[in-house]
This record gives C-alpha cells, sequence and structure tokens, in this order.
C-alpha cells in the first residue's frame, strides 16, 4: 500500500471520527440550546408572590400547551413558605379549567395544571411554529373599591379562548394586586422554545410570550428522512427501468424490493420524531411522492412480467 493511500485512509478515518464526536456533542449538549428560562419580577419590597410555571408538555394537535404552576407566598402574605396569610387569588387566561383559582387562607398550597392556546399551523411539520400568551393576576382581600376597569375591544369572530385575561372590576373590589416574581421553565425534548415577560404596572399583570418551534435535531432528522425517502424511490425506479430495458428473462428483485417498499416507506417516515398523520409538508415533499413512485414501478413491473410471460408461451 502506497503512502498516499495510507494518508488517504487516515484521513478519511479522521474525518468520519470528528463528524461521529461533533454530532455526539450536541446531543449532549442539545438541552441547553433548546431549553428556556425566564426570571421576572415587579416586586419593589419583600412583600411580594412567586409564580413558578413549569411546561409539562405540548400537544400540537389539539393546540395546546400543558403547564404546572405553583405560588409560593412572601412577606406579608406569607405563614411561610407554603401556606398564604390571606386568601390569595389567581386569575389566568387559563384554554381549560378554571381561570380563577383561590388558595385559602391558612391551608397548603397545591400545584396545579393549567392550558394554554396554541398559535400555529401544524402541516408545515417540521418547520412549523407555534406562539402563546399567558397572563395572570394574583389579589388578596383589602378594604378597597376598584376603581373602573377601562374595556377591552374584542374581535366578535376571534376565537374566544385566543382572548386574553380579562380583569373586570368585580375581581379588583376590596382586593390588592400583589407583585409577583414569574419563573417560567420550559424544556420539552424536540421542541426549542424562545420567549419574554412583561409586566403591566397598573393591574401588576405579569404577561409571557412564548415562541415553540421544532429543536434544530429534529429538523436535521426530519430532513435526512425525506432525502433518504426520495433516494429509495428514484433507486428503484431507476431499477425498473433498467429491467424493462432489458430483453431476456426478467429479475423479480426490484418487484420485491417495490413491494417491501410500499409498506417500509410508511415506517421510515414515522421515525420522525413527533410527525403528525399524513398530509403534512414533509409529505408533499418527499414521502408522498415517493409512494407513488415505487407503487407505479411495482403495477409497471408486475404487467412487464405478465406480457412477457405471454409471448414467450407463444413463442414456444
Amino acid at each position: 500500500m502506497s503512502i498516499l493511500a495510507k494518508i488517504t485512509r487516515l484521513s478519511a478515518f479522521a474525518v468520519v471520527m470528528l463528524v461521529y464526536c461533533t454530532v455526539l456533542w450536541l446531543g449532549l449538549t442539545e438541552e441547553s440550546r433548546r431549553a428556556l428560562t425566564i426570571v421576572k419580577s415587579s416586586a419593589t419590597n419583600n412583600d411580594f408572590v412567586i409564580v413558578n410555571i413549569r411546561v409539562m408538555s405540548i400537544d400540537t394537535a389539539q393546540r395546546l400547551l400543558h403547564e404546572r404552576i405553583r405560588l409560593i407566598p412572601m412577606g406579608r402574605f406569607a405563614i411561610d413558605k407554603t401556606t398564604p396569610a390571606s386568601d390569595l387569588k389567581l386569575l389566568i387566561n387559563s384554554a381549560s379549567g378554571k381561570q380563577a383559582v383561590v388558595f385559602p387562607k391558612g391551608e397548603r398550597i397545591i400545584p396545579f395544571e393549567f392550558s394554554s392556546l396554541l398559535t400555529g399551523n401544524q402541516n408545515r411539520y417540521p418547520f412549523d411554529r407555534y406562539t402563546t400568551d399567558i397572563e395572570l393576576v394574583v389579589t388578596a382581600p383589602a378594604e378597597k373599591t376598584a376603581e373602573p376597569v377601562p374595556e377591552d375591544n374584542l374581535d366578535e369572530n376571534a376565537d374566544p379562548l385566543a382572548t386574553t385575561l380579562i380583569v373586570g372590576a368585580s375581581d379588583l373590589d376590596h382586593s390588592e394586586t400583589i407583585p409577583i416574581k414569574e419563573n417560567f421553565i420550559a424544556s420539552i425534548p424536540g421542541v426549542k422554545f424562545e420567549g419574554v415577560i412583561t409586566q403591566n404596572d397598573t393591574y401588576k399583570l405579569m404577561h409571557a410570550t412564548i415562541a415553540m418551534r421544532r429543536a434544530n435535531n429534529v429538523i436535521s432528522v426530519s430532513i435526512f428522512v425525506m432525502i433518504i425517502t426520495v433516494i429509495l424511490a428514484i433507486s428503484v425506479v431507476a431499477m425498473v427501468l433498467h429491467v424493462n430495458a432489458s430483453p431476456g428473462e426478467m429479475n423479480l428483485l426490484p418487484l420485491s424490493l417495490c413491494v417491501s417498499l410500499i409498506f417500509g416507506l410508511p415506517a421510515l417516515r414515522n421515525i420522525q420524531p413527533g410527525v403528525p398523520g399524513v398530509g403534512i409538508l414533509s409529505d408533499s415533499m418527499s414521502f408522498i411522492w415517493a409512494e407513488m413512485m415505487v407503487s407505479i414501478s411495482a403495477i409497471a413491473l408486475a404487467w412487464t412480467w405478465i406480457v412477457r410471460s405471454r409471448k414467450d408461451k407463444e413463442v414456444s
């Protein structure tokens, strides 16, 4: 073996190992690039409530983001970190369940789950994007009459679940709004989160705007599967064309390969992480065309075999 051949083989091996180590490192550090942690506080003293929100799951089919929330009273609102010193009322724009939750004085605060409505198009997988808004206010009883609350101009044709949190005069009557320190945490494999939290100083309302998309590794796997699907289909078509163009006895190996791929391509498609049902954008780019090419190739090859068999019988 020449020195040049040895150098070429060693270089190829080094490139393969470098690619492997790079992919492994990207997999080990993937969570740091897709996870989101936001801390925002409207408190100016030690009397406030900590609101911890953690994303539990995402359902793109039903367009819901499921979260778990926990309140921790501080200062004069707390007996301890699990028990409020006064009745606390949480208002939140949940898309399912109650939008008002009361935590009675002297009773242990229990975390609860709520859902936020997602805005996005699932059919654009793996390039689909979603957004949601989470608004919340915490109040406590006080000898205070509520001031007039400005009316929100709502679109009559809008989705009723997509509206923002509406704080009415009855919610603020004989109540005070409590400063909030919000901790928002989101980390789900396959989903990249981005977001920001703003505050309304008038009502101490916290507004979190969260954007979601598929993580980079999910997009990479999906694109790789689409490329492999198309290459397999084109290769089978080339084999069938070669068999049809060759005289003499037919080789039925491409026919068995076509039949195998008719059932194998759906399994290959379904290895994409979190892929929705058939009919999405990636299917229009690869899977549907690949299935058509393989199916037509199988039919064409089968009829070619039938025609040639009849001709051979007539000749004999």
